[in-house]
């Protein structure tokens, strides 16, 4: 990082300003045309190559912005989807025109102005770290990050059982790498790869005020072999974030403080089961988004506008039919279900948390799968502790929540870690890793590899195949500026081969 003393730079801020007065420059305008001169500009490059470890500057402005939009983002994605409840709940039949009608909306955007903020957004962030610093604006961008946020969120209005948080990330991941990528003229160490890393921690940080588990995603998920190059950004980057949401927000859990029942023994066979049946149901979901985007990509946009309007439709049918928990990311059903009197979860329920997430996903739109995987764990462990009366109720909703989210992602440790931070019951981490554990093994009998995985495979070979394209056509053109397909100069057929030399 170089050595960088704070105190040294606040010496040389005030030299500065003092500079800046005695040259009579007292307002912004002056500022601005005064350090826009070749010489001044020349002066600051300078001392910023001389200073390398001001390049933290950079991570700390980003995690701070990180911060704001997040909070922002979070409430938003809150009150759109409370107000779809609503309006399902209070007029079913409206509901029927207005959930298609946002659905086209959210892929319109997509389609026309971004195509890579297309469904969950880690995908991308993990693509974009395996191509050249100039090539991971395909996926990360101001353009994307502000696709993003609004797509998922007429989503999540029409109804759409998505999350916020892999938007989070890739919005966070746009801002990392929109803020630094500018200073790489200036240091040729800043690494792009360091930049996504660290956005896409601040962003889990900020999104579920997890820091832990934000460090965990980083290392599990986004960057094992890079970790060591970018710690010290990353965890500063995390810090900052988390401490804005929580500046904004207070100190919170995002689940609060649910009851469980002591853990002893015999809660091992449970955390076993659990594992079992999420690493299965969380194994055979992911497949299905696979299968889904294998359909989905090249269709036409006569196609892809119709199978927007029909999933709009089979969600207004859902939430008719199997009740209007099932929509949205389910923070409000898994609350319920942790915290309430009345826990009781219609069968129903548990399959449209299933088949919701699915259904929204193929409508092309932007949304995360990380909220409705924890989603769709909860409320099979509530459906299994109901059904067995068990006596560990709420540590069966907790597992089911770490074995889904371990099984779609097939980041175990990423899943427990964030249950943990997000509910404080320590005493539950050895369950809470068994059921994690467990179904992971199980999810990778199914698919070795998860839906991110085969989502970014298939963004790098997009983009390798758009640049084979791009390649041959200015190779193309080329020769037939020449006028002739040979590399060679242009020779008359009855001029000398060999001509002589002076």
């Amino acid at each position: 990082m170089g050595d960088f003393s704070f105190r040294r730079f606040v010496q040389d801020l005030r030299l500065l300003i003092d500079t800046l007065s005695d040259h009579g420059v007292t307002n912004i305008r002056q500022f601005l045309i005064w350090i826009r001169s070749a010489e001044i500009s020349t002066r600051i490059i300078d001392y910023l190559r001389s200073h390398s470890g001001l390049q933290s500057v950079i991570y700390w402005a980003a995690a701070f912005s990180v911060g704001l939009v997040a909070v922002v983002y979070a409430w938003l994605f809150h009150q759109v989807s409370v107000s779809a409840q609503s309006l399902a709940a209070s007029k079913p039949a409206l509901f029927f025109l207005f959930s298609p009608a946002c659905f086209v909306l959210s892929w319109w955007l997509v389609y026309r102005f971004a195509p890579g903020a297309a469904g969950s957004g880690i995908p991308q962030v993990m693509a974009a770290l395996e191509v050249e610093a100039a090539s991971a604006s395909r996926w990360v961008s101001v353009r994307i990050a502000v696709v993003k946020f609004f797509s998922s969120l007429i989503c999540a209005l029409g109804g759409g059982a998505i999350g916020r948080e892999g938007p989070t990330i890739q919005i966070a991941a746009s801002i990392f790498y929109c803020l630094g990528m500018p200073f790489r003229k200036i240091w040729a160490s800043l690494s792009h790869q360091a930049l996504l890393v660290a956005g896409g921690a601040a962003g889990i940080a900020a999104a579920f005020n997890t820091p832990l588990g934000g460090i965990v995603f980083a290392v599990e998920e986004l960057a094992q072999a890079h970790f060591n190059r970018f710690k010290t950004f990353l965890i500063s980057a995390v810090i900052i974030s988390g401490l804005v949401a929580q500046w904004i927000l207070g100190p919170y859990l995002y689940f609060g403080y649910p009851k469980i029942a002591d853990v002893d023994f015999w809660v091992f066979p449970w955390a076993l089961f659990m594992g079992l049946v999420c690493g299965i149901g969380g194994g055979v979901f992911g497949r299905i988004l696979v299968w889904i985007y294998r359909h989905m990509s090249g269709l036409s946009f006569n196609r892809q506008w119709k199978i927007a309007i029909a999933a709009g439709l089979l969600m207004a049918l859902c939430a008719w039919g199997l009740g209007v928990e099932v929509l949205g990311g389910g923070n409000e059903m898994m609350s319920r279900i942790l915290f309430e009197q009345d826990r009781h979860l219609p069968g129903t329920v548990a399959i449209g948390r299933f088949i919701g997430p699915l259904i929204s996903y193929a409508a092309g739109g932007a949304g995360g799968i990380f909220a409705p995987s924890l989603a769709a764990g909860a409320a099979f462990g509530a459906k299994i502790s109901q059904w067995f009366q068990s006596v560990y109720p709420n540590l069966l909703v907790l597992m089911g929540m770490v074995g889904f989210l371990s099984a779609v992602t097939r980041a175990p440790f990423t899943a427990f870690v964030l249950v943990l931070e997000m509910t404080d019951r320590h005493s539950a981490i050895f369950p809470l890793m068994v059921a994690a554990l467990t179904a992971y093994l199980v999810a990778r009998l199914i698919d070795p590899k998860s839906f991110y995985e085969h989502r970014a495979a298939g963004f790098l070979q997009t983009a390798r195949a758009a640049d084979a394209i791009e390649a041959l056509r200015k190779k193309r053109e080329l020769t037939e500026r020449s006028g002739n397909p040979s590399s060679g100069p242009v020779r008359r057929p009855d001029e000398d081969p060999f001509p002589p030399s002076d």
